[in-house]
């Protein structure tokens, strides 16, 4: 009787690091789709980080190229009133 015990005993041990390894797993699996999430939205918010870059940097030559013409436009002015 007491080695069936015993047996029992080793085998509910068992068990029971069976069921915490398990537990770990899932913290680490849980954890690990966090981190993935996390990275997710800085990539996101990265993206919209550029795309807010790009679109700036087009204003910034649209208003480059307006001025250009004007300038333009107020040199041939000038050349005209000057024939």
């Amino acid at each position: 009787m007491e080695i069936e015990e015993e047996i029992d005993d080793e085998i509910d041990e068992e068990e029971e690091i069976k069921e915490k390894l398990e537990e770990e797993e899932k913290k680490k699996q849980e954890i690990k789709e966090e981190i993935e999430e996390e990275i997710k939205e800085e990539t996101k918010e990265e993206e919209e980080i550029k795309e807010d870059i790009k679109k700036e940097e087009m204003i910034k030559e649209e208003k480059r190229s307006k001025k250009e013409i004007e300038e333009i436009e107020e040199e041939i002015e000038e050349d005209e009133e000057e024939i």
